[in-house]
């Protein structure tokens, strides 16, 4: 078989033309495939999702904090009442003991345990206020853990979609490696340098299918001088426009397009 390259025909080992079409057809569906995985990473709904747990968590933190600081104070404030307490049992049982010799010193312990009485009284109805803030507060901090968990699990959901995609493309593209180093082992030597020289200087497109004087790959019409020239299936020729490896359209080139796209 010969190779028609510029006008010139050089001898060539055989060479069945469709697998270099195949060979093609495989590394831009692999080409594809990896595309698809870098957009599905690049997913703006699991962005979406990711800022909506942020927010939720802060929110939840905010509440979860604010209750944490009214327990505390109503923690403070009840210590505070109950030492108060322990002082007025202790300053009463001085009152009754019968060991206070003085009028002014009954009169002291008693203006005491009146100050420390008043005192608690007006601590307890701030601990009652803090009790319902705490209550309205924890109402909160519920709503909050409801919304964080449910932006957790959107976002654990569309992960695993995520994943779940990109594993069964990595499957596909590890089957079309196969396929494609089998295509590689039924192409010449000599022909494979070619296409990869192509390939490297055509930004990855090496092959393309000539279909009624139309190049698949410029999409524009070869001159009618060049396709009288272009008249054999089984051999390969160079587009005369953007100068790739070109080869006649022939049907089994769709089958391997149906079974790459399957």
């Amino acid at each position: 078989m010969d190779i028609n390259l510029g006008g010139i025909r050089l001898a060539e080992s055989k060479l069945d033309v469709t697998d270099l079409v195949e060979l093609q057809l495989i590394e831009n569906a692999i080409s594809a495939r990896s595309s698809e995985i870098e957009n599905i990473k690049n997913n703006k709904e699991q962005v979406s999702a990711q800022e909506g747990l942020k927010r939720a968590a802060g929110k939840f933190d905010e509440a979860n904090g604010a209750c944490s600081d009214l327990e505390s104070k109503r923690k403070k404030l009840e210590d505070t009442v109950e030492l108060q307490n322990e002082k007025i049992k202790n300053d009463e049982k001085k009152l009754f003991s019968g060991t206070i010799m003085s009028a002014k010193e009954l009169e002291n312990y008693q203006e005491e345990v009146k100050i420390l009485k008043q005192k608690n009284s007006e601590i307890e109805d701030k601990i009652l206020e803090l009790m319902i803030e705490l209550e309205e507060m924890s109402d909160k901090v519920k709503l909050a853990a409801a919304e964080k968990d449910k932006a957790e699990a959107d976002l654990n959901r569309i992960n695993n979609e995520m994943n779940e995609k990109i594993e069964v493309l990595k499957h596909i593209i590890e089957g079309l490696r196969k396929r494609k180093d089998d295509v590689i082992l039924r192409i010449p030597g000599d022909h494979l340098k070619k296409y990869n020289e192509v390939k490297t200087k055509k930004g990855g497109i090496a092959v393309s299918v000539l279909k009624n004087n139309f190049c698949s790959v410029c999409n524009m019409e070869i001159p009618m001088i060049a396709a009288e020239k272009i008249d054999d299936i089984d051999e390969i020729y160079s587009c005369p426009l953007c100068g790739r490896i070109a080869v006649i359209y022939r049907s089994e080139i769709d089958i391997i397009k149906k079974e790459l796209e399957s």
